[in-house]
């Protein structure tokens, strides 16, 4: 069982079971399980999670508010397939809300929340220690969320949350090679500087391994061929 990077409790205005599906969908696009552009037909989904169309329908409209999905008349959802143009947008945004975050940090960084991001890089090394590349995706993302949860607010990480959605879906298109997105050594670099206050250190550090993660695109790449949504969809 893989960590959960959403609050259950986050519910976007869905009921209980609305919500568990929207997390399901939502994790196999972190974990790059369904790739950008995938057909979402409402008759399948419903098979899938043994619910209704309607249900189906109310998730997909709120994932489309999120901009992880797309819904087109006639055509209707899929997942969705940025342009180069799109991702140097979020990875700009990424940069300017993680940098400013930690060379202004809204609160400092209590002792209980860094044990916290320890025991997330130390799960990520094991991780990659068992070339275990589901588990090496979620918890770089659930390092970036804590920290921003750690030193921003919760208005920060829910925009943070969102931005590394969509990251998970440029990376899915154009990472130039299977590289973790997110260096663990990076990680305890950035959290080191931020636990000594150095937090002009901290903002070169995320900066620079940022910027890596953007040189590690390659626009002209296409996405994988999609399976089944049942396979894709599975809980990890």
């Amino acid at each position: 069982m893989t960590l959960s990077f959403f609050d259950p409790t986050d519910s976007n205005g869905l009921a209980p079971e609305e919500a568990t599906i929207a997390n399901r969908i939502r994790d196999a696009i972190l974990e790059r399980r369904l790739p950008p552009g995938s057909k979402l037909p409402e008759e399948h989904l419903a098979e899938t999670f043994a619910t209704t169309r309607a249900r189906v329908r109310r998730v997909l409209l709120a994932l489309s508010r999120e901009h992880i999905i797309v819904l087109q008349p006639a055509r209707g959802a899929s997942v969705a397939r940025p342009t180069p143009e799109d991702a140097m947008h979020i990875l700009a945004a990424r940069r300017v809300l993680e940098i400013g975050t930690v060379e202004h940090p809204c609160r400092k960084l209590t002792d209980e929340a860094y044990e916290t991001l320890r025991a997330t890089i130390e799960r990520e090394r094991e991780s990659h220690r068992q070339n275990d590349s589901v588990n090496m995706i979620r918890l770089s993302g659930q390092f970036h969320l804590e920290l921003a949860l750690a030193v921003g607010n919760p208005v920060i990480a829910a925009m943070l949350r969102d931005l590394i959605l969509r990251t998970s879906l440029i990376i899915a298109l154009f990472e130039r090679r299977k590289a973790t997105c997110c260096l663990t050594m990076d990680h305890g670099q950035i959290l080191a500087a931020i636990h000594e206050g150095a937090t002009m250190e901290a903002a070169r550090l995320m900066a620079r391994h940022l910027l890596e993660i953007e040189g590690n695109m390659d626009f002209s790449l296409a996405p994988p061929p999609v399976t089944s949504l049942s396979f894709l969809l599975a809980p990890s």
